[in-house]
Formats: C-alpha cells, structure tokens, sequence
C-alpha cells in the first residue's frame, strides 16, 4: 500500500436522531479532513467535523443522484490519496443496503485502508422507536429485512414474493414507499392474508416521526390517503400490532407541535437552532445550504493589535483552526482585548478557554462597532501603546469576506485603526440549496442577508415560484431589509439576533395567531395516528 495514503472509514451515521451516533463516529468525525455524506444523514452530525473538514454532498434519492456509485467510490479514492482521513457518512449502517461492501472492495483495490463503524440501523430502530419490537415472544421470533428499491438497469423490483408471503416472523421493508403498491400486491396474490398486521414509519426517530398502523389489505390506500412519503420504514406481521410506548398522561405537548420550520444558514448555526426548536416539539426542515470556506491568507502578525474581533460562531472556530495549523502560540494573545458580537460567539470562544472583554446589548454589526469605539476612546493608553499605535488601538476584524460594511465604517469615521481579515467566506452547496427551495415548511429563517439572496437565487434559477403561505423568519433588520428586496410576504424579526429570540419569536407568533396545536396541525395538512 501506498505510504502517503489516508484512510477511510465507512461510517454508519445511525438512524435518524442525531443523539443515537456511536461514539467512535463522534472520533472519527472530529478528527477527520473529508466527509462525503449521503442525503438521509441529519446535517447536525456534521457539527462534529472541524471547520477546516472539507464537506461533500453525495446523496441518493429515487430518481435523483448527486453522484453514481462509481462516481462515489472514485472520489473515495482519490481523496485517501491525497493522504487524507475521509469520513464516509451513511445513513443507517453500512452494511445493511448501503452499498458500504461495494465501496469497502473498491478501497481494497485501489490499496486504501478502510475500516467499517457501524450505525444503529433504522431496520431495527425505527420500528422501536414507535413501539414495535420487531421480536417478540408468542408473536414473532425472526425477522427478514429487505429492500423495496429497483434493480439497476431493468428497472424491476426483484422480491421473492412466494418465500415472504410464507414467513411467520417479521418482515421489514427498507426503502420501499415508491413501490409500496406493487410490494402489497405481490404478497396479497402470494397468499399473504389482507388482515396481516402493518406499519409505516415515516422519518422515524426524529422529532418529525409519523407512524401509520393499518393491515395489509389497506396498506397502500392509507399509506397514500394520509401522504406517507420516503423515507420510512414498512413493517409487515403481528408485532406491528404493539405499541410499546409510554402512556399518554406522560408524554407533555410541545409548544411548537405540528409546526415545520425550514432552518437556512451554514450547518452550525443550522445545528444550534434545529435543535432549539426540537425542544419545542417542532418539526425542523434541514435547509442549510450555505458552506464555511476558508481562506488560504496567513494570518497577520498579531502583536501589531490591541482588540480582536469576532462577529460569528464560525469565525472562531476558523481563527483557533488556523492558529493551529500555522503552528501560532496561543500565549501570543497575552494582553490582548476580544470583542464578539453576541452570545453564541461568546460560547464558542468560552468553550476554548477564552472570555470576551466586550460585547453590545443589541447584538448586530452597529451596536458592535459604536460600543467598541466607545470603548476605545475612553480607554487610557499606555505610553508605549501611544508610540506603536498613534494614540490609538488598532482593531483586528476576524470575520467573514461578505461581512457587513457598517463594523469598518464606523471605525473609520472615529479615526481608530483597522485591520479587516477575511478569516473565511460563505459559499452555496448547490445539491442542497436546490432541494432546500422545493421545501414547503410552515416557517423560513434566515440568519443572514447573504442567505436570503442566495435562497431567492436559489428559487429563480429552480424556476420554483415563492411559496406565499409560509412566513418568513428574519434574524434582524439588515436581513429583514434584504428579504423586502424580493418578496413582500409576511415577516417576523427576531427581538435580538440569537437562537432563543428565533424560538420565541416564532412561539409568539403560534400563540398570538390563536393557533391551537390541533389547529396548526390540521392547517399543514398533517395526518396524525
């Protein structure tokens, strides 16, 4: 084998809730500089790769593929080769119809090291998850699992529908939903009694699961009456009958249930938020196309300034990353002033071991900027900041290249010197921002300016016409301002740019609207059983 190849681990990125990822995944994926992910993969797992990890998007849906398989198992390649540890994050586990074997035999060829994490397979969890055992004493004691997706080529759907008809156990269909039609016709004419007990779980798991109990013989009329759509998990005998879940007097009724919101954004801000308002039991539409990009500039010589400035969660991440990789000392931030925007970037920072001295009630771009020069000018120079910076103290920038034009401007007009470094740019993962403007959510947020354009681009170049019945969630004014340059639907603003004024403001908003829960549910069309 090659010496300066990487290695690849086929990882199993679980079943759905992203709390469920072993911890070996966690590893690998924090230490890892390529992922290559597929599309039933949560986006919040990839809040454990580093912000230098290259991402990329390969995922396969019926009739729609980022890439074919050797299209995947080329890249694998071709990045092991570079000397890189790739992440080969697939839903489920591995092993178990997705395809890992295949590209674990095309690694071995090519003389790539490759190792297997296995997942918790939805074959097994999602049915739990909704209170079937797929084994139980008295009523099943084995289970076949096999997959409702075509052959490639013909076309065909290639069941033994003679040998499954005559299984006493449980059958478990992955994949199936767009052959659901054929799949229960071709056990009803096998002899498979119509009153044999079924189950179909949608997005089992999460906090958006929809779980439909019916027999054989109605399956897919229900099925379609009620809108189950992939991804689910088709469960087909006697413990689909169970329903081993806790009473209801026990389970609390969220503030946001029945509620979809669509999350934009990079992945980490996406993750935070998607996952604040999972508590509130809403249903969360993964919608985070935007991308961290790093820039390949050094950084400067950091003795030369006496404040740095962070204006986002990315942006210390990427700054610590780079004062690793250019080998920089964090004892050279001795003495040094930190100012950050809001909370968040104060978390990331904290969690890093460092404290922020300065950061605005309001947290935007103008409050940041006028407190800081405030700050400033009221501060007692020494003698020998005096002579080095002419009376002032210069001001780092640490922050996105398509930061707001205000945090520069309003120093400038002070007279108080600045330096702005571009640490990072935002960039558009097109696979994703083409399925993020085909979602259809109750509410959009937008954390950013940039993010409202290029949704909007997004739409425009999908030729899909604006959705007017959701509203639209802005994170604060510049981005409300943004937003009426293209539509004029109705808009919330966030009280304060934060994750927790997000939630709020769309609770407010279910609240003030008298929207019961039951209502809200009947209104996005929603099936519940």
């Amino acid at each position: 084998m090659n010496k300066k190849s990487g290695k690849v681990y086929l990882t199993g990125g679980g079943c759905g809730d992203p709390r469920l990822l072993t911890l070996r995944a966690v590893q690998v994926l924090r230490r890892c500089d390529v992922v290559v992910y597929d599309s039933l993969v949560e986006e919040e797992l990839l809040q454990w790769t580093g912000p230098e990890c290259e991402r990329i998007y390969v995922g396969k849906r019926y009739g729609s593929h980022a890439r074919e398989q050797s299209q995947i198992n080329d890249l694998l390649v071709e990045k092991a080769s570079e000397g890189k540890t790739v992440v080969r994050l697939k839903g489920g586990d591995p092993y178990v119809f997705g395809r890992g074997g295949e590209e674990f035999l095309a690694l071995k060829e090519a003389g790539i090291s490759c190792e297997e994490i296995p997942g918790i397979s939805s074959a097994i969890a999602v049915p739990a998850a909704a209170g079937i055992p797929v084994t139980h004493r008295g009523l099943s004691t084995a289970v076949t699992v096999v997959t409702g997706t075509v052959a490639e080529g013909d076309g065909r759907l290639r069941l033994d529908f003679d040998t499954l008809a005559r299984l006493d156990g449980t059958l478990v269909i992955l994949m199936g939903m767009h052959h659901l039609q054929e799949i229960t016709a071709g056990l009803l004419a096998a002899g498979k009694s119509e009153d044999t007990p079924c189950a179909v779980i949608m997005e089992g798991t999460t906090g958006r699961q929809r779980c439909l109990r019916t027999t054989l013989g109605r399956l897919y009329e229900e099925a379609k009456e009620h809108d189950f759509t992939s991804p689910a998990v088709i469960v087909i005998g006697a413990v689909a009958k169970l329903q081993l879940t806790g009473l209801e007097e026990d389970i609390e009724e969220d503030a946001l249930a029945g509620i979809t919101v669509g999350v934009t954004g990079t992945p980490h801000f996406a993750g935070k938020l998607a996952a604040a308002l999972k508590q509130e039991g809403a249903e969360v539409k993964d919608m985070s196309f935007m991308e961290v990009r790093q820039t390949e500039e050094t950084l400067p010589k950091l003795w030369a300034f006496s404040w740095l400035v962070f204006t986002s969660p990315n942006g210390v991440s990427v700054f610590l990353d780079q004062m690793r990789q250019q080998r920089r000392d964090l004892r050279s931030l001795s003495g040094k002033k930190i100012a950050v925007i809001g909370p968040g970037t104060a978390a990331v920072l904290e969690a890093n071991g460092m404290y922020a001295d300065y950061m605005p009630q309001i947290y935007d771009a103008e409050h940041l900027a006028e407190g800081l020069a405030e700050q400033i000018l009221q501060a007692d120079l020494t003698e020998k900041q005096s002579e080095v910076y002419g009376g002032r103290e210069q001001v780092l920038f640490l922050r996105a290249k398509q930061g707001s034009d205000r945090l520069p401007a309003v120093l400038q007009e002070k007279g108080i010197p600045y330096v702005d470094y571009p640490l990072y740019e935002l960039g558009v993962c097109e696979e994703k921002r083409t399925a993020a403007v085909a979602e259809r959510p109750d509410y959009i947020v937008f954390g950013s300016a940039m993010g409202v354009r290029a949704y909007f681009e997004g739409l425009g170049q999908s030729g899909i016409e604006e959705n007017r019945e959701h509203k639209y969630v802005c994170i604060g004014e510049r981005c409300r301002e943004a937003l009426k340059e293209y539509t004029a639907s109705s808009c919330l603003v966030a009280a304060q740019p934060g994750i927790e004024a997000i939630v709020e403001c769309i609770r407010k908003d279910v609240i003030g609207n008298n929207s019961p829960v039951e209502q809200v549910r009947e209104s996005t069309g929603k099936q519940w059983r």
